[in-house]
């Protein structure tokens, strides 16, 4: 870069810091802790400013009322909290609810997984720097989860999206499902529309980081229709952000099989494909009433047409040299047609 050309300039230091070790050189264990310390963080970086946080897959809620209590299953599956770290459900895992919960009065519930962490592995070092015993330090820190069934309003510090309501117009954006082949969210619905403008991550700055490590998996509310279950799990108001795979594009057409069990190539499909187009104009001139030679040139106008699969479109024809569509005459007109030849004919007889 040519330094002459800048008109203004600032730098500074990220909190990202690597470990950089030379021959001879005696280490301590922060050096060594750095390693670990720095792979967290990047990783912790790129997972919240990729994804911010939310349900990855799994975590379904489900519950049954049993003997005044209540079973809330939650299945197997992974979520990203807030800091970005993962936090990981190995297996399905049902809580009972306490006797704070009471079925006849408590309408509405909210299932929430929180990530924790344990130290186990304690050791004491081999030489003390004293006389005295030295303490006993972890050496392992192993990733745990807590799920937590919780009463009254919505938790205020935990990731998930607006409690649904049906007497809202916002919630009738979020409760909206548009159909697409990819099955892409809203980009306006107020859960994924900082995501959509670019803003990063999640800002936990008035949240604790017990609160920061949490996400809202379901609400729990109670059905009063005796054809439902007791209790129904509303899932709108997790935040889902799973990735959307899209397809190679260095992979134009996929082999498939005709009839016969043999595989096409690119080239014979997309024969196939011309003839079915053909026959489907063939049948549609017939019907039409559409002459034979008026059938071969609207085929071979069909078969100029560009590939569908070229991205570059070619530049439009004129519009002298388009081919209009032909429209078959009504039948009254035709039988009028007929009659003045016949009339033609008699009088040139006469």
């Amino acid at each position: 870069m040519n330094n002459t050309n800048i008109v203004g300039s600032t730098q500074g230091m990220s909190n990202l810091a690597r470990a950089k070790f030379g021959p001879g050189m005696l280490l301590q264990h922060e050096d060594l802790e750095q390693l670990n310390t720095y792979t967290r963080d990047l990783s912790r970086l790129l997972f919240k400013s990729f994804f911010g946080c939310g349900v990855i897959c799994g975590l379904k809620v489900s519950a049954d009322l049993k003997c005044d209590k209540l079973a809330v299953t939650v299945e197997a599956g992974v979520a990203l909290a807030c800091s970005g770290d993962p936090i990981y459900v190995p297996k399905p895992q049902t809580v009972l609810t306490n006797e704070k919960f009471d079925p006849q009065t408590t309408r509405e519930l909210w299932v929430v997984l929180c990530g924790t962490v344990k130290h186990c592995a304690p050791r004491t070092a081999i030489c003390a720097a004293d006389d005295d015993e030295a303490p006993a330090v972890p050496t392992r820190e192993r990733d745990g989860f807590e799920i937590r069934v919780l009463m009254g309003e919505r938790p205020g510090c935990v990731c998930g999206c607006t409690i649904p309501n049906s007497d809202t117009t916002q919630v009738k954006e979020i409760v909206q499902v548009r159909e697409s082949d990819c099955n892409c969210v809203d980009p306006k619905l107020p859960c994924y529309k900082d995501h959509y403008a670019g803003i990063c991550g999640c800002n936990c700055a008035e949240c604790s980081d017990d609160d920061c490590n949490c996400i809202l998996l379901a609400r729990l509310e109670k059905s009063d229709n005796p054809q439902q279950p007791p209790w129904r799990a509303d899932h709108r108001v997790r935040r889902f952000i799973r990735p959307v795979l899209m397809r190679d594009p260095a992979v134009v057409k996929t082999p498939n099989k005709d009839d016969s069990g043999k595989t096409q190539s690119g080239d014979s499909q997309q024969g196939i494909a011309q003839a079915q187009q053909n026959s489907v104009l063939k049948e549609s001139a017939v019907k039409a009433g559409i002459e034979e030679p008026l059938r071969a040139k609207a085929q071979v106008q069909l078969l100029s047409q560009p590939d569908p699969q070229v991205e570059l479109a070619e530049e439009p024809q004129p519009e002298a040299q388009k081919v209009k569509p032909v429209v078959a005459a009504p039948r009254a007109q035709l039988r009028s047609v007929k009659v003045t030849a016949k009339n033609k004919a008699g009088m040139r007889r006469r």
